[in-house]
């Protein structure tokens, strides 16, 4: 299998270990028991509207300072307005403007996402993204991975 390569805008995350070493293994329980093929941590830059990666289970393709700025409008206003939880259950989801790199998505046959929000006091600070083949994930899914997503407000409020 062939994965388009693509270019994205990188900063640098100072992570401490303790906060590297929660994320990793918050992110090995969720895909345990939701299951996942791609499983991301992504850190809200309200100053600058953007997501950063700061946890990937595909550091190589997906590397952890990686920012995701072309977010749509309806995925704006969903999670970090309304601080609900997204869930692309199908590849018309996915192909939707709530994903970057379509492309790369589709070539590792990543038809359906969860984006469980972060939220913390009030706060949206980011989502526990995971990707899956087209019909992984329902409902029950998404409250399940919310579960986990409540686990990391202490790690991302400290960024």
């Amino acid at each position: 299998m062939t994965v388009p390569q693509f270019e994205e805008e990188y900063v640098e995350i100072p992570l401490p270990a303790a906060a590297s070493a929660k994320l990793a293994d918050i992110a090995a329980s969720v895909t345990a028991d939701v299951g996942a093929l791609l499983t991301t941590i992504s850190f809200w830059r309200p100053a600058t509207g953007d997501l950063v990666r700061v946890f990937s289970s595909m550091p190589g393709l997906y590397r952890v300072g990686g920012i995701s700025s072309e977010l749509g409008e309806d995925w704006l206003q969903h999670c970090v307005v309304r601080q609900e939880s997204f869930l692309a259950s199908d590849q018309g989801a996915i192909d939707s403007d709530a994903f970057e790199h379509q492309d790369v998505l589709g070539a590792l046959n990543l038809g359906a996402a969860i984006n469980a929000v972060i939220v913390d006091d009030g706060r949206f600070l980011g989502c526990l993204n995971l990707l899956d083949v087209a019909g992984a994930y329902s409902e029950s899914s998404v409250r399940r991975a919310e579960a986990y997503a409540a686990r990391l407000a202490e790690t991302l409020r400290s960024l």
